[in-house]
């Protein structure tokens, strides 16, 4: 079977393609924020309410959400919010919809990157730190943040690559990211193969420079480590 590819007739539509990116580049950065956020609030609570009979309340709670939003996939809980919310009375938007699911979604595996970043940093470094004279304060920024980002950020940008490609089951909801817009597309052109290469060149455009920065971060680690 004979195929010819004809990549020109997409030039027409760079520019739905080029909106369609930087909709996808909205929707993933803001659900990585909020996730984030979410998940570093959740990953400190259960670090620090752990073994405490009378924090056992906070973190069940908290353990409870952890596991309950890892176990629900993005798909379900895009549509889960997109009909039911407005059930509830609120009303929001398919993009703010999609925003809000990717970031709960993303929320409890940043909450376990971030307890084991916790949990793994030697106490006995704190506690020689607060020997010698460094505050509470400075221990946290000096010695904890910096171990903290250390041991989270390449699980993390694993993470994070992840929720940009999920990004994508926004179109099931009407938003118009990059797979909706290439649905369009292929509507219009009918060139199903080279729109979704086209889709996959878009992807890599958002993710490469994301893993590049990475790695270019995890080089200067090392170098500082040695």
């Amino acid at each position: 079977m004979e195929y010819d590819f004809d990549f020109g007739v997409l030039w027409g539509y760079r520019g739905m393609m080029a909106e369609s990116i930087w909709v996808t580049v909205q929707i993933a950065f803001s659900a990585i924020l909020l996730g984030t956020a979410i998940g570093v609030l959740v990953g400190a609570t259960r670090h620090y309410s752990s073994g405490s009979f009378k924090a056992f309340p906070i973190w069940a709670f908290v353990t409870g959400y952890v596991y309950l939003f890892l176990s629900i996939p993005a798909l379900v809980f895009i549509l889960w919010l997109y009909y039911c919310l407005p059930i509830f009375g609120v009303d929001i938007s398919a993009y703010a919809t999609a925003i809000l699911a990717l970031g709960l979604n993303l929320s409890p595996f940043a909450a376990e990157i971030f307890r084991s970043g916790l949990a793994n940093i030697p106490q006995g470094e704190l506690n020689a730190a607060r020997a010698i004279g460094y505050t509470r304060v400075q221990t946290l920024f000096l010695f904890m943040v910096p171990q903290i980002f250390r041991n989270s950020v390449p699980p993390m940008m694993n993470q994070y690559y992840t929720t940009v490609k999920l990004s994508s089951l926004a179109s099931v909801i009407g938003v118009f990211e990059i797979v909706n817009t290439a649905q369009e597309v292929i509507n219009q052109t009918y060139k199903t193969l080279e729109v979704y290469t086209a889709v996959a060149l878009c992807y890599a455009v958002i993710i490469v420079p994301m893993a590049a920065l990475s790695k270019r971060y995890e080089a200067r680690v090392l170098i500082k480590r040695v």
